[in-house]
Parts: structure tokens; sequence; C-alpha cells
């Protein structure tokens, strides 16, 4: 066993010094996602990969997460014997980040960061890998434009710190930016992360097929070699995942998500997109039986909203209310310091709750990181708040490159629908339930019959000056019971003839 853990400390260590790892491609992963990162310290593996993992799988993956916090402590020693040594702090750095993404220890990421720039500091030139680590630890803190200054302060530009910058550029909202720089990189020798960038890219701008393809060939090439770190393994099958959700292929997203679990059991990316995919079919009982087990993991927002909803779904008033309880828990720690998580935003609006918090927080979110996203949160939360000029202007923003998102349509589609836009609201609904005809476990069922009945009452218009009566018919939305829809309120009654 002391033999392996030095040929793995060798071999983590090699891979960081000769080649940065993949932090161009994992700290998209880490911050593209609805739920912020900051919750309780989740404890480490401490048992032997054979007991996590299949005896057909075991042998195929390298499970250097089981002696994650052991090679930790060697470079800690090493970094205390010779504290000037720039290299062991990178070292040190590169495990804190990688424990970070194994157990979402925010702590891990400060570390990463201090250990960073410490290491900065004794050797500012030819340091890029130093460089990327730091701005990968304030990537995940989502300090964005503190990352782009680091890396634009590099004196290295080198292909991995380009493809990093496009990363954060995403996340700011900046996508000409990013095209540019992918462009840039265009005749460069691809790699794995900088696939996993590209195709982030084209699933952003509305290529959403040619995000697909690209993003399997960067995950069968991660697969392809052993010594690939079992996380970052896994991380690939989660997005493959994502997906294939994104286009309804349901049979697929559950198979990414659970091989994910088979190379690295507690990916709590996969415990989230798995309980989404299940409360989209109204099963329940596994929406809850995942969310619970990602929430032993870290309890995120967006994960607790799923349990809550199966919790309400299967008649569990009480353990509802007390899981909603634990939301307001969350939300106040993030608060607290002082991190506005927009999946907080997008809970509030679904459920018709804290409306007014919901759109502080969607503002604050987009004042930092106007990404599409961003924008569709403010959007939808606006619309709860009756602020329709903003949530429409909101609106075109988050889709105006076309991103292939269903609930991006359908948000954009009801909001055209309020301000009387018949062909845009139809256009919209109609896209969004082509793209993924069970997008949503409330929505998508309102979508089918919104445009439904929008084009077969075609002789009808919608009467924009009677909006006190149409008004709380969108606003039902937002107060519905889960898994089912709200009465459709379109009727000759909010119809006027042509």
């Amino acid at each position: 066993m002391h033999l392996r853990i030095l040929w793995v400390l060798a071999l983590t260590s090699l891979l960081v010094l000769l080649r940065p790892s993949d932090t161009e491609a994992l700290s998209l992963g880490y911050t593209n996602g609805k739920s912020g990162i900051y919750s309780s310290t989740v404890q480490l593996l401490t048992v032997n990969s054979r007991q996590i993992l299949p005896v057909q799988q075991s042998d195929l993956v390298f499970p250097d997460y089981l002696q994650r916090s052991h090679i930790i402590s060697v470079y800690e020693e090493k970094v205390a014997q010779s504290p000037n040594s720039s290299i062991f702090l990178r070292l040190l750095a590169d495990q804190y980040l990688r424990r970070f993404r194994e157990v979402a220890d925010v702590e891990d990421v400060l570390r990463a960061e201090q250990a960073a720039r410490r290491s900065l500091a004794i050797q500012p030139r030819h340091n890029q890998v130093s460089s990327m680590l730091l701005a990968s630890a304030l990537l995940s803190q989502h300090q964005f434009r503190s990352a782009l200054d680091v890396l634009n302060n590099s004196s290295v530009d080198n292909p991995n710190i380009v493809s990093l910058k496009a990363s954060i550029q995403m996340e700011l909202g900046n996508y000409e930016a990013t095209h540019q720089l992918l462009q840039n990189l265009a005749e460069e020798e691809s790699n794995s992360g900088h696939k996993a960038v590209v195709a982030r890219y084209l699933e952003l701008t509305g290529n959403l097929a040619s995000a697909r393809q690209l993003l399997d060939e960067a995950m069968e090439e991660m697969d392809s070699f052993y010594t690939t770190s079992a996380e970052t393994r896994a991380w690939f099958h989660v997005r493959t995942g994502d997906l294939a959700f994104a286009v309804g292929d349901f049979a697929l997203s559950e198979q990414r998500y659970r091989e994910s679990f088979d190379l690295f059991p507690r990916h709590i990316a996969a415990f989230t997109g798995l309980a989404r995919l299940y409360a989209a079919q109204h099963r329940w009982q596994d929406v809850l039986n995942t969310a619970n087990q990602g929430i032993e993991l870290m309890p995120q927002v967006e994960t607790l909203g799923y349990k809550a909803d199966a919790q309400l779904a299967l008649g569990d008033q009480k353990g509802a209310t007390e899981t909603e309880d634990l939301i307001g828990v969350v939300a106040y720690l993030s608060k607290v310091k002082g991190i506005y998580d927009r999946a907080l935003a997008v809970y509030y609006t679904e459920h018709g709750i804290h409306l007014t918090e919901a759109l502080q927080i969607a503002r604050s979110e987009v004042a930092v990181r106007d990404d599409v996203y961003a924008e569709d949160t403010l959007a939808w939360a606006a619309a709860a708040n009756g602020e329709w000029q903003e949530a429409q202007r909101a609106a075109q923003r988050a889709t105006r490159f076309g991103t292939e998102d269903a609930l991006l349509q359908f948000h954009a589609g009801m909001i055209a629908l309020h301000l009387g836009n018949r062909e845009e609201a139809i256009k919209r609904l109609t896209q969004a339930v082509s793209l993924n005809p069970q997008f949503h476990h409330k929505y998508a069922d309102e979508a089918r019959q919104v445009a439904s009945l929008l084009i077969q009452n075609s002789k009808f218009k919608i009467n924009n000056t009677h909006k006190e009566i149409y008004l709380p018919c969108i606003m039902s939305l937002f107060r519905s019971s889960v898994g089912k829809p709200n009465a459709l309120c379109l009727s000759q009654n909010n119809l006027s003839h042509s």
C-alpha cells in the first residue's frame, strides 16, 4: 500500500508539472450549474475502492480520490520543509482544488488560492500553471473578473490559458470575446479540456447537436486513459448526461449519470441531474431517493428543491415544510457569505414564494455574471413580480443566441404571451416542447397546452387592454402544485376576436 501511495504521488506530481490539468473544462463544470458552492463540509471517503465499485469496474478506474488527503498531507509537509519552493506550492494548490471537486469543501478552494498566490509570489514569471490554478480557484468562488485579471497578467499566453479565459468570458456573458478566443485556438492541437470549453460555447449559442458530438469525443478521450482522475472522468459523463437531457433522450441521460457513479460514486452534480431527470418523468419516489443521496453529500438548493417537490407529490406535506426550512437555512448562510445563488431565485420563483427577494437575487446575479442563464433567471423572477418590461428585456437577452434550452424558450414564450405577442409565444412554446417534450416537471405540460390552445384559437387575439384579467393567469404558474398543471386561464374570456 505504501508503494502504491508513492506511485500515485509521483504520477500526480508529474502530470501537474508537465501538463496543466484540465482546469479550463472542470472550472466550467463547477460554475455553470445553478447551485452555489457554499455549503457544509463533506467527509472524505475512507473505504476501499472495491467496496464502492463493482468488481468489473474497479480495475478500470484510477481511484486517486481515495488517497487525496494523504497526498495533500505529504505536500503540506514538503511545503513546510521548503516554504520557498514554488513547485511544491503549486502541486499543493492543484491537490486542494482536486479535493474541493471531490468533496465540495469550500475551505479547500481558499487553501488552493493561498498556495497558488504564494507560488506566484516566489516565481512571478514562467509560472503559468500557478496562474491557471489561481484563476480556477477564483472562478470556483464566482470571482470571475478577478480570475480573468490573473490570466491577463500572466506573462505567457499558451493555449491552456486562452481556453480558460474563454471559459471565464462565457461565465461573464461575453460570448463575442469567447468566440474570438476560441477562433485564435482553432489551429492549435485540441485536447479534451479544450473540447469541453468549445462544446459549452456551442451549447450556449444554439448548436446543441455539435456540442454533443464534441463532448462525446472528449468523454471518450478521457476514458481512454486509466490515469485520468476519477472525478474528472465522471464530470465528462455528467455533462454528456446533461446534454442528453436537453434533447429529451432520457435513457441515455440516465445511463451517463449512472456511469459517472461507477467512476466516482460521490459526484454531487450527477445526483442533482438524476433527480431532475426523474422529476421530469414524475418518478417521485426515485426523485426523493436520489435527492436524499445528494443532500447527504452537500445540501444544495436545487437538490433540496427536488426533494421538497417529491415530498409534496407523495403527500408528505410535513416533510416538504421541513425541507423548505432547510432551504431557508442554506439561503441564510449564502447571504451571510455575500453569495447570491441563482438556484435560490429559481426555487422561490417557481414556488411563488419570497418573490421580491427572488428578483433582488436575480438582479444581483446579472450584475456579477451576465450569462444567458442569469438573464433567464431575471426574466422569470421579474415576470413573477409583474415587472413585465424588465422581464421582456431579460428574456430577449437570454434567448438572443438561440440557446436550445427548453426552459429558456418556455419562459420567453410565456412572457411574450402576456405582452400580447401571439406569434412569438407560439414560436417559443412550440420550440420548447420540440426540444424536450418533458423538459420540466410542471412547465412542460403548461407549454403543450398553452401552445395548443393558441394555435387552435387562431381567430382570437390576446386582449392587451385587459391585463388585470390575464395577469393572474400567468401568475398562477408560480403557484401551481407539483405535478398538477394549473387550470388554463386562456379562454374566450381572456381573448377577443381579431
